[in-house]
């Protein structure tokens, strides 16, 4: 092969990487971070009928790690904080199936979405974040009362 055929073929090749690459860079983007029915909050949980506070007992019993280390993080929160996230979980379990997946949707693509977890990204952990742990509570959560308030003043050793 002669040395001018090799550099037009070379050529012809670089024009074609680079227009690739540009394709690639000037495409429109496409979202990856739609929801599923396990991401990023488990089916279970959305389908629960249990409350937060029966959800809560449940993985206290059945994931005492898992509650004890949600509880701790917690207490080292602001009390406006504490506050906050109580009240925002309790809103999620206010709302029906098709709400709670449109939730899971909207932070699912919305990093901005929870206002709570800019000031506590750990702010529902017990409740979405471990798939084991709601699994395990929400299958015996009925057992347990509704509205047992008592539930989050967990005594905490420092």
């Amino acid at each position: 092969m002669s040395s001018s055929r090799f550099r037009w073929i070379m050529r012809a090749l670089l024009l074609i990487v680079t227009a690739s690459a540009a394709a690639g860079l000037l495409a429109s983007p496409q979202a990856f971070a739609d929801a599923t029915d396990e991401y990023p909050i488990p089916s279970k949980q959305i389908e629960t009928l249990c409350d937060a506070e029966q959800y809560l007992a449940a993985a206290r019993d059945t994931s005492p790690i898992y509650f004890e280390r949600y509880m701790l993080d917690k207490s080292n929160r602001p009390l406006d904080v504490q506050q906050a996230a109580e009240d925002r979980i309790h809103w999620f379990y206010s709302l029906d199936a098709a709400g709670r997946r449109q939730y899971s949707e909207d932070t699912a693509t919305n990093i901005y979405y929870e206002q709570v977890a800019t000031r506590w990204g750990n702010w529902a952990k017990v409740f979405f974040n471990n798939k084991g742990v709601v699994a395990k509570a929400t299958a015996v959560c009925m057992n347990y009362p509704r509205g047992d308030l008592s539930v989050w003043d967990w005594p905490v050793a420092r």
